[in-house]
């Protein structure tokens, strides 16, 4: 019984491994896109300060101007980084090494 018992966690186990395993995979194939990159730039675009839409809570404007300017940045190199992801056709070098490996 007792073996039994912990060939059934040892499997739960394998499972939990492998499942974890396709999900790192499904995002580095991910983050591998130029589309993954223009919605992350998006993404902190759409957190910008929208003067007379969003209350500013305790935040100056010092702040505001601050936060806005480290988020375009953000944006652009993500911009960047998807144009490089089309030159690349897509998939980095890397990715396809990894992909290799864990087959």
């Amino acid at each position: 019984m007792r073996r039994r018992v912990l060939d059934e966690v040892e499997m739960a186990g394998q499972e939990y491994v492998d499942n974890f395993r396709r999900r790192v995979m499904q995002d580095a194939l991910s983050e591998a896109t130029a589309a993954y990159w223009i919605r992350r730039a998006e993404v902190f675009e759409g957190a910008r300060h929208r003067p007379g839409d969003d209350y500013p809570g305790v935040a100056s404007l010092d702040d505001l101007r601050e936060r806005w300017v480290a988020l375009t940045e953000l944006a652009q190199a993500c911009r960047h980084r998807a144009a490089v992801a089309q030159m690349q056709d897509g998939i980095e070098p890397e990715v396809f090494e990894a992909l290799r490996e864990a087959s």
